[in-house]
């Protein structure tokens, strides 16, 4: 009985386990592209992507498409990407993680942010 029991909380454990978004952007002539997934390789299409300033302010919002792939015009401030496939499973992507990005591009030595 023990033995059955410890199975079924095994096979319990393996079937919840969740898949883990992963998101990787590039700066493309003045526009952000992103490529999500999950970390299992399943397709992250519909899930919701913002881009926020650190303020907390959206600047762009819009889901990733067929080809789990979204893009968005270079926001004018720092930001970050949030891929939002919901509670407990979100991924971020800062502006500085951004492939293509000078890391001077915008001004960090301020406090405005």
């Amino acid at each position: 009985m023990r033995l059955l029991l410890l199975l079924g909380t095994l096979l319990c454990a393996t079937v919840a386990q969740a898949h883990t978004p992963v998101c990787r952007c590039q700066l493309e002539a003045q526009r952000i592209s992103c490529q999500g997934a999950f970390d299992d390789g399943s397709s992250a299409d519909g899930i919701t992507m913002r881009v926020l300033a650190y303020s907390g302010e959206t600047l762009a919002d819009g889901v990733l498409d067929a080809r789990s792939r979204f893009s968005t015009p270079l926001p004018g401030q720092p930001f970050y990407i949030l891929m939002d496939a919901g509670p407990g499973e979100m991924f971020e992507v800062d502006w500085r993680d951004v492939v293509g990005i000078d890391q001077q591009h915008f001004d960090v030595t301020s406090n405005t942010f």
